[in-house]
């Protein structure tokens, strides 16, 4: 068994082990079959290749591919917490329970032979809830488990928007409406994975959803307020996969943020009503991530008839003591 680096002209080689991997986050959508998964997939990790500051590990057994984890760079929460930090994208191998665990032991181990020497102290990685054999190599190898994330989708084709009364007039965001929108932020993210998180200082998790928020607005990314008497008392950021649109052509909306005074929890729908309009006339899909335990969005998105679609366990790890 060989553990290295996977190089340029080997990347074709991951053919088959893509094509066998059952936890592809997109698997719910009918209308992506087992192919354009497949090659959504290799384009990421292509992608992945590519990047200087990334790698792409993978286990070769008798010439065959058997098993692969992408280290990732992460370049803005580096400069925001003051650490140097990347993600575990993907970690997948075949075979059955055991021989997955032991590659993805073997896998975990090289990666962190990387870190050091990249000196990358803080690591993260999303797996899917069922991938059970990832999840027992994370946490032998000294992994916390910090948050459970659930996804919900409207989808156009699927759903009708629901006939409910919304409380709140919903409005495209405006400039002046940002310092209203962080301060919101701010205030509503206070026990998210990054707060849990010992080695991550209070001060820094604290301004990440800020900095969100004002960075949404930095890209143009689309941005809906709730408002009361015109001023802002919610909103919700969302943005296009915009790979997935480019190799499947299949536009789903998501990766957002979405956040309402405690005295305003009624702008939640109003904010969803605005996207579901929003996504009939432009997109295929809206996605809705939240945490296992915001019951409030859980029965929501359950009230409304949405599609859940995904979950996956947030795992963090430390490769000091404390930074």
């Amino acid at each position: 068994m060989e553990i290295k680096l996977l190089n340029k002209k080997e990347i074709f080689g991951i053919n088959r082990l893509l094509s066998d991997y059952r936890f592809n986050e997109f698997r719910a959508y009918r209308a992506l079959d087992k192919d354009k998964l497949k090659n959504y997939l290799f384009y990421k990790i292509n992608n992945v290749l590519k990047d200087k500051n990334s790698k792409v590990a993978i286990v070769r057994k008798s010439g065959e591919i058997m098993g692969l984890a992408t280290l990732e760079f992460l370049p803005w929460d580096t400069k925001h917490f003051g650490i140097k930090m990347a993600k575990i994208g993907y970690l997948m191998a075949n075979g059955d329970y055991g021989q997955s665990l032991d590659t993805k032991n073997k896998l975990l181990s090289y990666l962190f032979t990387l870190c050091k020497k990249e000196r990358i102290v803080h690591l993260s990685c999303r797996i899917d809830i069922n991938d059970i054999s990832s999840i027992h190599a994370l946490e032998m190898n000294g992994f916390r488990l910090m948050d459970t994330l659930v996804t919900f989708a409207f989808i156009r084709n699927k759903h009708k928007i629901p006939n409910i009364r919304t409380i709140y007039p919903v409005r495209k965001c405006k400039k002046s409406d940002i310092p209203y929108l962080m301060d919101i932020a701010r205030k509503s993210f206070v026990d998210d994975r990054f707060h849990l998180d010992p080695n991550i200082p209070k001060e820094k998790a604290d301004s990440l959803y800020s900095k969100w928020v004002r960075n949404s607005w930095l890209r143009k990314e689309t941005i809906f307020v709730a408002t009361r008497k015109n001023q802002p008392i919610g909103f919700l950021t969302y943005r296009l996969y915009s790979d997935l649109v480019k190799i499947v052509n299949f536009k789903i909306m998501g990766q957002g943020l979405m956040a309402v005074k405690f005295e305003a929890k009624g702008a939640l729908i109003s904010l969803m009503q605005a996207t579901f309009r929003d996504v009939n006339l432009h997109y295929d899909c809206v996605e809705y991530d939240t945490r296992i335990t915001n019951y409030e969005v859980l029965q929501i998105c359950q009230r409304l008839g949405l599609d859940f679609v995904r979950a996956k366990y947030t795992f963090h790890k430390c490769l000091n003591e404390r930074v």
